[in-house]
């Protein structure tokens, strides 16, 4: 099935599941907002809609959202989402709180923005169980069609599961006219897809999990092209920026359908979240997701490259407890996921052990690998961050020690198993990162 057709619709897949598509519409079309009210009216009734905005994205298209929907005789309100100490609104349990005792429960909820206010908006929804539309801002993240929300509560950056919105409103030219370092953002979360999806056979491979071919291919028509012209990207060429929406939108149908975030979040996305719950442990601010994931994500490349070149592998013991030393007041929450992996540590190792089983894991998972290089070329030549330094903390350059432990210590945040799992096992870890760190993101 194509992917323009996969909206609103239920099929039977070869994966053995039913898969269903919860949005269904996606408008990306200049008449795109003058359709709004259609969209928005039958699912209002006595308590209105409420559109939730930041300060930026309520200029840029929330004020249009509202006024377009009051001038159709619809009832609403719009809340805007303050601004943290950073700078940004934060997708943390204190932001939904404020959200939901300072405005009225509402039929519908409407979120503009792309990553954070997406977040906040899909998550209170759910809670009030009531339908959400999205307007999106940026071609920045991979969330906009998942019904995954990504958000840190005590602390913690978690994923859990809420709804997908019912549609997907996007206006060309606000796309094409966000700032470069979004939709970089953008290139750098949906680049992570080729390591993602190696982490997720790899669960099949060694646990026997769900895997799902069909949502792994979804992408496979659009790659090509800003994957092989990310030049397109940085010049602001419409046909490129919209395709690299369309795959960041079949990026998150692919998690929905799946009921994982599987076929697009794997190490490259824990050590992201790691930078994220570290600098907000400490006070301080870390950059977008999407340029985290990028830069990790050429990591992530070489490391499965390095990995996978050995011919007869030795593993080791993995360590029993978690860093404090690195972790600190995190340590409680993070020990809790590396307990429910330890087991798979060692299941892994045990099973890997025979050569026969090696060599099928080489074979199912190298010729599905975008190379490391290419990956840090398309984020190069499309003006993206790709290096390390690239990143920023607190306002600043992140240093090389920031990032190499955040990449060393990733793996004992989740349950879920990866490329860094396979090279703490190795024995990889901390040394042939640090040596992978200096070849590739300096």
């Amino acid at each position: 099935m194509e992917p323009s057709h996969l909206l609103g619709a239920s099929f039977a897949c070869d994966c053995g599941r039913r898969h269903t598509v919860p949005t269904e519409h996606f408008l990306y079309d200049t008449e795109a907002f003058s359709k709004l009210p259609s969209l928005a009216e039958k699912h209002i009734g006595d308590r209105g809609f409420l559109v939730v905005a930041d300060q930026r994205t309520f200029e840029v298209a929330g004020r249009r959202v509202f006024e377009t929907l009051t001038a159709a005789g619809l009832k609403g309100a719009h809340f805007l989402v303050p601004d943290g100490e950073d700078g940004s609104p934060a997708a943390d349990d204190r932001t939904r709180d404020l959200i939901r005792s300072q405005t009225a429960p509402a039929d519908l909820y409407i979120s503009v923005g792309s990553g954070v206010i997406n977040d906040l908006v899909k998550w209170v929804a759910y809670l009030e169980d009531r339908p959400y539309l999205c307007v999106a801002t940026a071609a920045s993240m991979n969330g906009y069609a998942s019904a995954n929300v990504a958000a840190t509560v005590d602390g913690l950056k978690v994923l859990f599961h809420a709804r997908a919105p019912e549609a997907i409103i996007v206006h060309p030219d606000i796309i094409l006219n966000a700032p470069h370092e979004l939709t970089m953002s953008g290139l750098g979360d949906v680049l992570a897809k080729s390591v993602s999806s190696a982490d997720w056979k790899l669960n099949q491979l060694l646990f026997d999990e769900y895997y799902c071919q069909f949502s792994v291919d979804l992408l496979k028509d659009l790659e090509p092209v800003y994957l092989d012209n990310p030049e397109d990207l940085r010049e602001g060429k419409e046909e490129g920026i919209a395709a690299l929406f369309k795959a960041l939108l079949f990026s998150s149908i692919a998690m929905t359908v799946t009921g994982t975030s599987s076929p697009a979040s794997g190490g490259e996305h824990l050590i992201s979240h790691t930078l994220d719950i570290v600098a907000a442990r400490d006070g301080q601010t870390h950059d977008l997701h999407g340029r985290q994931v990028g830069v990790s994500s050429i990591l992530m490349a070489a490391l499965y490259e390095r990995v996978l070149a050995i011919d007869q592998p030795r593993f080791i013991e993995p360590p029993p407890q978690v860093n404090e030393e690195y972790w600190g007041s995190l340590s409680g929450i993070v020990a809790g996921e590396y307990q429910k992996k330890l087991p798979k540590l060692h299941q892994a190792a045990s099973l890997l052990a025979r050569p026969e089983q090696w060599r099928s894991l080489q074979a199912a998972i190298i010729p599905n690998l975008v190379a490391a290089e290419r990956l840090k070329h398309c984020l190069e030549q499309g003006g993206g961050a790709h290096r390390f330094s690239d990143l920023r903390r607190n306002g600043q350059p992140l240093s090389r020690d920031g990032f190499l432990l955040a990449a060393c210590n990733a793996h004992q945040m989740r349950a879920r198993f990866t490329v860094l799992d396979l090279a703490v096992l190795l024995g990889m870890v901390p040394d042939e990162i640090e040596v992978l760190c200096d070849r590739w993101l300096c």
